[in-house]
C-alpha cells in the first residue's frame, strides 16, 4: 500500500501545479483554432454524424433508434481512447521539463486524464441534450451518470499509469496504441448492441471492460435500468490490483527516465 500512499501524497503537495498545468492545457487547445471551445461541441457531434452516415445510411444498419444507440457509445469510446494515447506519451512528451526540474512524473498523467475527462464533460452534455430532443425520456437514473463516468475514469487512470511507464522504454508504443484503439471500436458494442451478437459470443465482448462501460451507460440513459453493478465491481477491484502494479513501477524507475528519454 506503499505506492498508494506516495500517489496521495505527490497528488495532494501538487495539486495546485496539476490545476495550472490542466488549465494551461485547456486554454491551448483554445487559443490555438478560430472556433476555439465550440470544437469540444462540434467534435462528438461530427463524430456520430460521420458513423451514422456509413452504417445507418449507406449500409442500411441499424434501426430507428440507431442514433442513440451510436452516441452512447462513441462519446465514452473516445474519450477512453484519448486518454489511452495520450498516456502512452504523457511522461516520455515532457523530456524537456523532466531534464531540466523535478517534477513527479504521476502529475503528467493526471493532467491528461483530467483535460481528456473536461472535454468529455463538454461531450456528456451535448449527449445529454441530444437525448432530451430525441424524446428519449430521462428517468431517474440519470443521476447514475456521473458516478459512472467517476468510475470509468477510475479504471482508465491504471492503463493510463503503466502505459506512460512503457512509452519511454518503448518508442512505438503510441503508434501502438493508435491501432488498439481502432480495435476498441470493433470489439465494443459500438456501431451494434449485444442482442445482435450470437449469445456464445456475448461473454467474449464482456472481456473488455468498455463493453461493461458502454451497456451502463445505455442502460441508465436509454433504458431507465440499473447499471451493471456487479460488472463494475469487478472492474473496479481489477483496476485496484492494476494501479498499485502501474504505480510501483512508475515510482521505482521515474528517476531514471531523464537518462532514458
Amino acid at each position: 500500500m506503499n505506492a498508494y500512499k506516495k500517489f496521495y501524497s505527490e497528488i495532494k503537495d501538487n495539486f495546485d501545479l496539476i490545476r495550472y498545468l490542466t488549465v494551461f492545457d485547456l486554454k491551448t487547445n483554445i487559443s490555438r483554432t478560430y472556433l476555439g471551445f465550440i470544437w469540444w461541441i462540434l467534435d462528438p457531434l461530427l463524430y456520430m454524424a460521420i458513423f451514422y452516415l456509413l452504417v445507418h445510411v449507406i449500409l442500411g444498419r441499424g434501426g430507428p433508434d440507431y442514433p442513440i444507440i451510436l452516441f452512447t457509445a462513441l462519446i465514452p469510446l473516445k474519450w477512453t481512447t484519448s486518454c489511452l494515447v495520450e498516456g502512452t506519451s504523457a511522461i516520455s512528451g515532457k523530456g524537456r521539463i523532466i531534464k531540466q526540474i523535478y517534477v513527479p512524473k504521476i502529475v503528467f498523467i493526471i493532467v491528461r486524464l483530467l483535460v481528456n475527462t473536461v472535454k468529455f464533460s463538454i461531450s456528456a452534455i451535448v449527449l445529454l441534450l441530444f437525448l432530451f430532443f430525441y424524446g428519449v425520456d430521462l428517468g431517474i437514473t440519470v443521476l447514475y451518470f456521473p458516478l459512472i463516468i467517476l468510475l470509468h475514469a477510475l479504471v482508465i487512470l491504471p492503463f493510463m499509469v503503466l502505459f506512460a511507464h512503457l512509452g519511454i522504454y518503448v518508442k512505438d508504443i503510441k503508434n501502438m496504441m493508435q491501432y488498439i484503439a481502432r480495435m476498441l471500436m470493433y470489439l465494443s458494442p459500438v456501431l451494434f448492441t449485444l442482442d445482435s451478437v450470437p449469445s456464445n459470443l456475448v461473454n467474449l465482448f464482456y472481456l473488455n471492460p468498455l463493453t461493461t462501460f458502454i451497456e451502463s451507460y445505455r442502460s441508465i440513459l436509454i433504458h431507465g435500468d440499473q447499471p451493471l453493478w456487479l460488472l463494475i465491481g469487478a472492474m473496479i477491484v481489477f483496476s485496484v490490483i492494476l494501479l498499485n502494479i502501474s504505480l510501483h513501477l512508475l515510482f521505482k524507475y521515474e528517476n531514471q527516465y531523464a537518462k532514458v528519454i
